[in-house]
């Protein structure tokens, strides 16, 4: 189905003299933080204090706004040197990825469940591929591989600002096997030595043990 975008509009002037509530800065970092699930013009406008028509003086859809959050975020992508090895690169890339959905809370619901969808985001598809498929893969195995490696680093980050949400609000991190004590996980050995070494959480960790057991799990083919 085709997809009909238009950019954000230019900033219109303000109204006698006064400085506009909103500016294309505004509106789409709000965005960001909704997240796609929660995303209305109604709710951003109430977001942000201002009328829904007042949006759309710099909107002209929901849709636009989804490819403008999109752009956005992939601009504080950084890609890593493509003369790296395929490996390497793929764990810097996803590593880069984290630190961009960091700055960026609530962004990694849109990477869950919109995807690449702006000529932003196919370029850092594009460049991607051409590393791993110059190392051996071949352009399905490439994006296979690519995909798995961002799916886990979207998922990651969602569930880190989860759990560090919950912590904050509950004072634990929402898994009832956490709150188990230590008489009911003595059957249960590994689990109880998996989960001593969990917490207090460390997702730094705990992100590079994951991303390193699923790239060196790929092969080129």
């Amino acid at each position: 189905m085709k997809r009909h975008r238009r950019a954000l509009q230019s900033e219109p002037p303000s109204v006698g003299g006064r400085p506009p509530l909103i500016n294309k800065e505004k509106i789409v970092e709000a965005a960001l933080r909704m997240g796609v699930d929660n995303l209305s013009m109604h709710g951003l406008a109430r977001e942000l204090g201002v009328s829904t028509t007042a949006l759309y003086r710099y909107v002209a859809s929901r849709e636009a706004l989804l490819d403008e959050c999109m752009d956005t975020f992939c601009a504080r992508v950084s890609l890593p040197d493509a003369g790296l090895p395929w490996d390497r690169y793929l764990l810097e890339l996803g590593q880069s990825f984290r630190v961009a959905l960091k700055r960026t809370p609530g962004a990694s619901a849109y990477g869950i469940k919109i995807g690449p969808t702006t000529p932003a985001a196919f370029t850092i598809v594009e460049y991607s591929l051409a590393v791993l498929i110059r190392d051996g893969f071949s352009p399905l195995g490439a994006f296979q591989a690519y995909g798995l490696v961002l799916d886990h680093v979207f998922t990651f980050v969602q569930k880190e600002e989860q759990l560090v949400r919950l912590e904050e609000e509950n004072g634990q991190y929402g898994y009832k096997v956490l709150q188990l004590s230590e008489d009911e996980l003595e059957q249960f050995p590994n689990l109880e030595a998996a989960l001593n070494q969990m917490l207090p959480p460390d997702f730094e960790q705990s992100y590079a043990r994951q991303a390193n057991i699923i790239v060196n799990g790929l092969k080129p083919g």
